[in-house]
C-alpha cells in the first residue's frame, strides 16, 4: 500500500490541481489589472505646446550662414584667485657658453 506521508513537504498534490492553482494565480493577477485600469480614470493632460518653430530644414541656421564675431563674449566672471589669461612669457637669458660668436 501507499506510505503515508507525515509532512506537508512530502505530500504531492494531483497533477490537475496544480495547473488549477497555477492558472487561477495567473487569472487573479489579469483580473486586478483590469479592474484597476478601468477603474482608475485616465490624467487631464495640462500641455499644449503648440507648433514647435524649429523643425527640421526650419532653422535659421540652415539657409543663412550665422554672423562670426569677432570677440567671443565671456560667460562667466574672472575669479579673484584665477590666473591672468595670456601670462606673460618667463624671459629666458641664453647660456654664457653659447655666445661665442667663432
Amino acid at each position: 500500500m501507499g506510505k503515508t506521508r507525515k509532512y506537508d513537504e512530502e505530500r504531492e498534490l494531483p497533477s490537475p490541481w496544480e495547473w488549477v492553482i497555477v492558472i487561477l494565480f495567473s487569472l487573479s493577477i489579469v483580473l486586478f489589472g483590469l479592474l484597476v485600469y478601468h477603474i482608475i480614470p485616465d490624467g487631464p493632460r495640462h500641455w499644449d505646446l503648440g507648433q514647435l518653430p524649429d523643425t527640421p530644414a526650419e532653422s535659421v541656421f540652415s539657409t543663412e550662414i550665422p554672423s562670426r564675431r569677432a570677440v567671443v563674449p565671456q560667460q562667466m566672471p574672472i575669479l579673484p584667485e584665477a590666473q591672468p589669461l595670456n601670462p606673460p612669457k618667463a624671459h629666458r637669458d641664453p647660456l654664457g657658453e653659447r655666445e661665442t660668436g667663432r
